[in-house]
């Protein structure tokens, strides 16, 4: 276990361990997501997350309107407001 620091503007270190481990670079985009326990999850965006969620989009992205990441971004999130409403 590392502990770190919450720094202003909700800045958080991440490990070179765990850089390492997700292939993590700087500058790279990175997202935060909640798994069915309430467990916090990071994934390098680039090498994990985006291109399961385009495969898995592939049929339905131009009908949900879904043309690049910060489409796929807006929709879980809108996703999440409605289920959580």
């Amino acid at each position: 276990m590392i502990q770190e620091k919450v720094l202003d503007g909700n800045l958080v270190r991440i490990p070179d361990e765990f850089m390492k481990k997700l292939r993590i670079q700087n500058g790279d985009k990175v997202i935060f997501t909640e798994d069915p326990k309430g467990n916090i999850v990071i994934a390098n965006s680039s090498l994990d997350v985006l291109p399961t969620l385009e495969c898995g989009f592939w049929d339905l992205g131009p009908k949900l309107g879904l043309s690049d990441e910060r489409d796929i971004v807006r929709f879980v999130n809108e996703f999440r407001k409605g289920r959580h409403q």
